[in-house]
Order: C-alpha cells, then structure tokens, then sequence
C-alpha cells in the first residue's frame, strides 16, 4: 500500500508538472486541475453503504452520503427546497386512485433502457426487492425490523409466511399490494385497514428504488407475480443446515448480512460506484458510474473521482488550506465559521463558500427508558441548569440562534402557529430546578432519609424510591444502575432498602471527541457548580461517534457493551425533506422500538392511545381527542394523528402544534444552538450549492473542477 501511494505521488508531481510545463509553452493563464474532489467529513465512516441503519437505527452522515452517491433512478427525489418531486429520467407515467376498499393505489411505469454501473438493466421486479425481501421473517433473521412493506395491503400474512414447507395460519408467499404488472411497471397499494391511508403526505409512497436482485436476495431467487400479487421464488425461503423445526434458520439470512457491506460486487445505480473502501483510514473512493442516466432533472456528475476522508475540527482548515480536503462542509460554530471565514478572505480567491440556516439543531438526546433520565421531572432539572442562550452565543458566535423544540425557524407550520404556540424557554434556574426535582420525587439520601444540600460523598446527590415497575425496566437495570468514569473516586448507584430501590441522580453522559460542543457541555453543564448544588452529578465519558451509536441504538456491533449505560449524549439531529413525519417514533408497541432514538413512552398513551387493544383507531378531530383523553393527548397519539388523520394543511397545523407543546414538557432531548452552516470549498469548484435539505451528496453532482476533462 506505501508503494503504491509513493508511486501515486511521484506520478501526480510529473503530472503536475507537465501540466505546467504545457501551460507556459502554449501561453494558457488558466490553470487545470485533476478531476478529482476530496470532501470532508467529521462523521466518521463505518462501511454501512448499501442500506444505511438497515432499516431501524439512524446511520452516520457520511454512510448516508455514500448512499446517496451510489443509489439513484429513485422515481421520486428530494428536490432543493426538500420537497418531494418525480423523478421524469426514470418514471414515463404514474397514476393514483382511491380503490373499492378505500386503499391508495400508486401505478409506475419506468422508462426502458436504464441501467446499473454494470451494464444490466433496470426493470420493474428491482423496485420491488427491498420491499418484498426486508417485509421477511428472513430478513429479521439477518438483523432487520422486517417491516419494510409494513404501509402496504397485505404485509402481515406475507410477513407471516417462511417457505412452502412450513404452515403458518393466514400466511400467504404473495404480496398483494406489490404487483408486477410488467417488464417495466408496477403498483404498490397502501392500506388503509391498516391505518397507513389517509396520509398527509401520501404521494411520497411513491418514492421507490431499485437494487440488483442478487444483491438483495442473493443469487438464484426471482421475483414473481401469477396475479395475486409480487413474491419471491422458493429458494429465497431455503434453510440453512442448522434450521429446525422449533427454530427456522435461513440460508439468505446470512447472505443479507454480508451483502450490507458490500462494496464491490454488486452493481450500484447511482452516480457513482465506490472503487476503494479502506476499513484502516475509514477512506473512501469514488468513482463516475458511466451508466448513470442523471437525477430528476437529468443532471449528470462531471467529476471523475470523489474521496470521503475523516477530519477532526483541529486541523480541518490546515487540511483544506492545504490541499488535503477541497470542501469542508457545514462548519458551524463561531471560532470554526469565523476562522474559516478569515482564511477564506485572506486566500485572495483561493476559495469560496455558501452558507444557508441549518434544518436542525445541535442537542443533548436523553435515553428515556432506565436511570434518572427516564424521569421527566430530570430531563426538565438538567434543561434548566443549562444557560442555552449562552451556549448558543459562545458556539455560534453569533452564527445562529435557540430553538425551544423539534423545529426548524423556517418551517411553515412553525411560522403559522408561532404566535399562539404555549412552549417553555427554560430559562436558567437553580431554583426551578430544585424544585421540579423536590416534586419528582429525589428527596431522599443514599440510606433511605432526607436529602440534604452540602453532603459529601455518595449522599452529595439525591436518590428517588422506585416503584416496582421502575425498578424492572429494561430487564431491570435500574436495580443495579450505577455512576461510570469516577475520576473522584466516588461510585454512586442504586442501593437496596428493606426490599426498595433508591437511584441516584447521577447521569452517565457519552460525549464525542474531538468536539467543540462536549467542550463547552463539560464547561457549562457538567461543571457548573449548580448542578451539584441541585444535587445532582454529571459525568463524562468521551469516545467516537460510531459509539456514541451503539449505545443509542444499542447494537453491538457498534460498540454497544449489552447493558445499557449511558443516559445522556450530545450530537445533533436535523431534517433532510420538508415533510415532517415522526409518526411510530414514540409508539410503545415493542416492534417500533428501533424508531425511537430517545426511547420515549409517553404516559399519556398508555392512558388514551392511539390504537385499541384491538389495533383499531377512532379517527377524530384534534377538539374531539383533546375532549376524550381528558386534555391529554400523548406523543404517540399526535404524532401519528399529525399525518393520518389531518388531511387539510389547518388541521396537520394544529396537531404539530400541540406535538411541539408536548414535547416541550417532556424534554426528551435538549435543543442547544440552531445555526448557520458554511460549507468552504478550492475554488476551482465551480456551480456548488448546497442547501439546508441539498446536501454535499446531491450538490455535488452539479459541480465541475475548473480546466477538468
């Protein structure tokens, strides 16, 4: 690998130099550069490509963007204002109509001729694999959800189904609301029995991609349909050797897990295929995909060679200044934009930037099913010890601002309901704090009696009595939950009296680093002598992003140590479409559980949810559920009331607004800064923009290197 890079040095400074040497001899003034562009990003890269968090968890931002940069002929795309569109390079016609039982039936025909990087054609059956394949028991098997197809007519018995030779009551091997209606058309047809139709925004259901059936399914599976509806040919469903009868094992299980990491070969349909993925230097390259008929609006990349390489915020100027990166996205955060700024205007044209406000937010996420975080009254107590105001000042440097939920300033719904919204700002407060906590329970010390302010040791913090349920959540945890990276040589943790438990309120805080953010978290939160004068504690453990994940998302391939730890981390969350859907985010049905990154279960919708226990909603106005549940409407029920029970644009106004608002009391997470991105980049870029919702991945096909081939 030395050799070779040595080798790649000595050619680039040859080539450079004849490039040079021609320039002079024919009088050109304007430089060439290599059609090549390298990016950085601080998300590190994991190899999670083909399908990104497989279908639960919220992968990193640089895996989505190879994603998006080797994945296209979706027939719908997200345009520059993140809005829904159709994809006219791909789709030829689309119908939609109600049917007879009230379902929503999407009809595609795609245009003949498109192709994968390899030269295969794409046809109707390789927008219907993804969907077919991960709506199986086989694909859970492979560490799926297996609910893929879960809006369509039809999932549950096809989900049910696992091979002709195994009998499961209502099973059937079709899908019936996946048709393949020929080489290049077919239908998908929400169900409305099953809640999914009405939906706000259901035209986006007609946002589908296409994959190599091999890759998805593996080799020698078909997909077919005799007329009842799409379906996989038997030997997708053929067990492995060690299947039994009491416990199916299938063979394509394990292929799914291994074709997820696939980097070379399977085909890929977007503009790009990926030549080199280094699992060392977390390094990836990229390639132009020849085949690639274009975007929505037909637009074809130009630039021969994109290269993903990781950076840290010390040295990401020096990198670009340099030459190691030519863009230097989303920098963000007053020091960092302002530096950058300065070196941008002394460079003398050297390079240049676009900026636009951020759909998003910087935030502290809580875990919301064990420890002191899973308490309301904690997640409140922390928000008030936290002077967000001037978090947002010291890191944006004036760059942006506070937000005081899940929006974005520049959301329409937020500007229609922004005058009337009723939301707390949280503003700094020892004394609320105090109090919240004083009526939440933590009164008690380490033995059993009164808290005391001023104590040392382990009754320097408060502790709450658990009741039973408490006690047992998550497997129990919260029995032996106990305080990590005890620099002060104090272990704080649950102690058991007379058959109770008492937690502490100590919360165990994951921070990524290098990071700005954790900085200044460190300084302004867990160091600020209010918090203990609360009587609470804060501790910092440090590591990098891809385990920051496997503790959220609790997979252990990730670094996830299989008993969850941490309550607290930092990161930042934003919107990549305009459509704002978190419907299943907070259900408490167990099989939306990878959904919730905050692991939230509102109380409210256990008293008043929004299914029955038969799996039947009443559909209602926003007056009639406030009327039902007594005025308490949970996060479960308004955020799914939000997109399958409004159908005008006043009525999904009106629940977003009271999902805020509830929200808002529940804290799940705490919104610290909403800020402006600059994205940097050599000036030999030329027709780079990016947008809050058009991102380096999509912007980038639009872009050239200035005197490139």
């Amino acid at each position: 690998m030395r050799k070779t890079k040595i080798l790649s040095l000595v050619m680039a400074v040859l080539m450079l130099l004849s490039t040079f040497a021609l320039l002079v001899s024919c009088g050109g003034d304007e430089e060439e550069y290599e059609n090549k562009v390298i990016l950085g990003s601080s998300t590190e890269l994991t190899g999670d490509f083909r399908w990104p968090g497989f279908g639960g968890s919220s992968a990193g931002a640089s895996d989505q963007d190879i994603n998006k940069l080797t994945s296209g002929y979706s027939t719908m795309e997200i345009d520059q204002n993140g809005n829904y569109v159709w994809n006219e390079t791909v789709v030829k016609s689309h119908t939609a109509k109600e049917t007879e039982n009230g379902d929503y039936e999407v009809t595609i025909e795609i245009n003949p001729g498109l192709k994968f990087s390899d030269g295969t054609e794409v046809k109707a059956v390789n927008y219907l694999i993804d969907t077919l394949v991960f709506s199986t028991p086989v694909s859970v098997q492979a560490g799926h959800t297996g609910m893929s197809g879960q809006a369509l007519v039809g999932y549950d018995s096809f989900n049910a189904y696992c091979g002709s030779d195994v009998a499961v009551e209502g099973a059937t091997k079709e899908f019936s609301g996946i048709r393949l209606l020929g080489e290049y058309k077919f239908s998908i047809t929400i169900s409305a029995e099953a809640g999914f139709y009405p939906y706000y925004f259901v035209d986006s259901y007609g946002a589908v991609s296409p994959s190599p059936i091999a890759l998805t399914a593996g080799e020698g599976v078909e997909v077919k349909d005799d007329g009842n509806g799409a379906y996989l040919s038997d030997s997708f469903y053929a067990k492995a050797a060690d299947s039994t009868a009491e416990t199916l094992s299938y063979a394509k299980a394990a292929h799914i897990t291994e074709a997820r990491y696939d980097v070379t070969k399977y085909a890929f349909s977007g503009p790009y295929t990926i030549s080199n993925w280094d699992k060392s230097t977390k390094e990836c390259t990229l390639t132009l995909n020849p085949n690639y008929a274009g975007n929505f609006e037909g637009q074809k990349p130009s630039i021969e060679t994109l290269v993903y390489v990781k950076i840290v915020s010390e040295t990401q100027l020096q990198m670009l200044e340099n030459g190691a990166i030519d863009i230097l996205s989303q920098i963000t955060g007053g020091a960092d934009t302002k530096a950058a700024l300065d070196m941008m205007n002394a460079s003398e044209g050297k390079f240049a930037e676009v900026h636009y406000q951020r759909a998003g937010y910087g935030k502290v996420q809580f875990e919301c099913d064990f420890g002191p975080t899973m308490f309301q009254e904690v997640r409140q107590a922390i928000t008030y010890l936290l002077d967000r105001a001037k978090f947002a000042q010291t890191f944006t440097g004036g760059y942006g601002g506070v937000v005081h939920g899940p929006y974005s300033p520049d959301f329409s719904m937020w500007n229609a309901v922004k005058e009337s919204i009723k939301i707390n700002s949280y503003d700094y407060s020892l004394a609320n704090a105090k109090d919240i906590l004083v009526a939440g329970g933590w009164v008690y010390n380490s033995k059993g009696e009164a808290f005391v302010e001023g104590q040392t040791g382990v009754d320097a913090v408060r502790y709450k009595k658990l009741t039973a349920e408490e006690a047992e959540v998550t497997g129990g945890v919260n029995k032996t939950y106990a305080s990590v990276s005890n620099t002060d040589g104090v272990t704080y943790k649950t102690v058991e009296i007379n058959g109770e438990y008492y937690m502490p309120l100590v919360i165990n805080w994951f921070g990524t680093v290098p990071n700005d953010v954790t900085d200044l978290l460190n300084t302004n939160l867990a160091q600020n002598p209010d918090v203990l004068n609360a009587g609470m504690v804060i501790r910092a453990t440090t590591g990098d992003f891809t385990t920051l994940l496997g503790n959220i998302y609790r997979e252990e391939s990730y670094g996830y140590g299989g008993t969850p730890v941490y309550g607290m981390y930092n990161l930042a969350t934003g919107w990549n479409v305009a459509n704002y859907d978190y419907a299943f985010n907070w259900s408490l049905d167990p099989r939306y559980f990878g959904y919730s990154a905050n692991k939230l279960f509102d109380a409210y919708d256990k008293a008043f949810p929004y299914y029955d226990a038969e799996g039947n909603h009443q559909k209602m106005s926003y007056d009639e559920a406030m009327t039902a549940s007594g005025g308490k409407l949970g996060m479960d029920y308004l955020s799914m009331a939000m997109v399958y029970d409004a159908t005008t644009e006043a009525e999904y106004n009106q629940w977003w607004k009271a999902y805020i608002e509830r929200w808002n009391e529940l804290m799940p997470d705490i919104p610290l800064y909403s800020n402006y991105y600059y994205d940097v980049y050599n000036a030999k870029i030329e027709n780079y923009k990016t947008t809050p919702f058009f991102g380096p991945a999509y912007a980038i096909i639009y872009a050239n290197v200035k005197g490139a081939n």
